[in-house]
């Protein structure tokens, strides 16, 4: 048996021969995109930074004015930390302090420094006077203020 005969494939003349091609590199980027590319690296990094420690504790000054200060013999302040409350009613304070004053020796102005991270706090101040104790209690933010001002009545 013979088998068929093969077709050759011979060029064909219209067609030029392709020469072997080099890569091609891409395009150089321009000038300005490199020098951009660090300042937007700087950017996320900066961002990425302020959400991770956005959380972090910060020291802040705290002032409390004492309305007629002169019968002012006890104060306590408490701080709890709403944010992580979720609606519990019974939740444990996350910062405290108390002074205590002989009769007519409390000064107008307390002053006292708490580390607590930004967010929204239940403040409960008791205030023993003379005559009697009053509690007054109120949601505060913190945030960006170092220094905060409480009056007390």
């Amino acid at each position: 048996m013979s088998s068929p005969p093969r077709a050759r494939l011979d060029p064909d003349p219209d067609e030029a021969p392709v020469p072997d091609q080099a890569p091609v590199e891409p395009a150089p980027r321009p000038a300005w995109m490199k020098r951009l590319a660090p300042a937007i690296l700087v950017a996320g990094a900066l961002l990425a930074g302020s959400v991770l420690f956005k959380g972090l504790p910060e020291e802040r000054e705290i002032e409390l004015r004492l309305d007629d200060a002169s019968t002012v013999v006890q104060l306590d302040v408490t701080w709890t930390d709403r944010s992580s409350a979720d609606g519990a009613i019974d939740v444990a304070p996350v910062h405290g302090s108390s002074w205590r004053f002989a009769q007519g020796t409390a000064p107008r102005a307390v002053l006292t420094k708490v580390r607590l991270p930004d967010g929204v706090y239940q403040l409960e101040i008791a205030v023993g006077r003379t005559r009697g104790r009053d509690v007054t209690s109120r949601a505060v933010t913190l945030g960006d203020a170092s220094r905060i001002t409480f009056p007390v009545r």
